[in-house]
């Protein structure tokens, strides 16, 4: 980040959290059409929550946009994203979940040839439109700030099929609270998956481990498999007692 204000407005709503425009022009002395400049950096990068009058961070409550976390950790999500559609197989049934890493997934996968996809997400069946694969997109109701199907009719349609393997995204993993994520609509559509998968892969960035979120999507020993990035040691702390296969790319 070269801009030291969005720093700065960063350590600010790090101790409190929201502000308002008025008070981030106060406490940086520059104009409210400054600070306005500044946030809208920091939304573009995913970093905080624009709300009427001021700015906040992203909690556990809060859910940033699509749009709002795609470049988060980018780099980190395309290592995961190309690892996990190289092991990928001609011919597979496999389902994507919704969520920025699962959309660099469906990039990749425009390398593969002959899969049947199913996916709830908007943006991942955008991508596949460009490919020769079998897409088939979930309806349901959109949740437009996740750009996902969610509802009765997601989990209904969902449940009618087998997949040989479901690609699911996460908003955080701890040893304490398990996988979780932002919405009980979009946790409620991957459990279906789940149900009906052979195997599961969490696409997880390493920046999610020792986090919480809202909602407790399944248990731990749901998860086949977790691809995620070299760290520091953090992540096999957390994943203490995780019995399936843990790859950092």
């Amino acid at each position: 980040m070269e801009n030291p204000r969005a720093k700065e407005i960063l350590e600010h709503l790090n101790r409190r959290s929201p502000l308002s425009i008025d008070e981030l022009a106060s406490l940086l002395a520059v104009s409210t059409v400054t600070v306005r400049r500044d946030l809208s950096e920091l939304e573009n990068d995913g970093l905080i929550i624009r709300q009427r009058g001021g700015a906040a961070l992203p909690s556990n409550s809060i859910e940033p946009m699509f749009h709002q976390r795609h470049k988060q950790h980018l780099e980190l999500k395309k290592q995961i994203a190309k690892y996990a559609a190289e092991q990928v197989s001609e011919g597979e049934v496999i389902a994507i979940d919704v969520g920025t890493t699962a959309a660099e997934f469906a990039k990749e996968l425009l390398k593969k040839n002959n899969l049947t996809v199913f996916t709830n997400s908007f943006q991942a069946a955008s991508i596949l439109a460009k490919s020769q694969h079998q897409v088939y997109f979930v309806g349901g109701m959109l949740r437009k700030s996740e750009m996902s199907m969610v509802g009765s009719i997601a989990k209904d349609t969902v449940l009618k099929f087998n997949y040989d393997r479901f690609y699911m995204g996460l908003a955080g993993i701890s040893l304490n609270s398990g996988p979780t994520d932002y919405s009980l609509e979009d946790a409620e559509v991957k459990r279906c998956f789940i149900s009906k998968s052979k195997e599961v892969i969490a696409l997880v960035d390493k920046t999610k481990f020792g986090k919480s979120s809202l909602v407790t999507v399944c248990e731990m020993d749901d998860i086949t498999t977790m691809i995620t990035n070299q760290d520091d040691g953090t992540i096999r702390r957390e994943m203490a007692h995780f019995t399936g296969k843990l790859v950092q790319v």
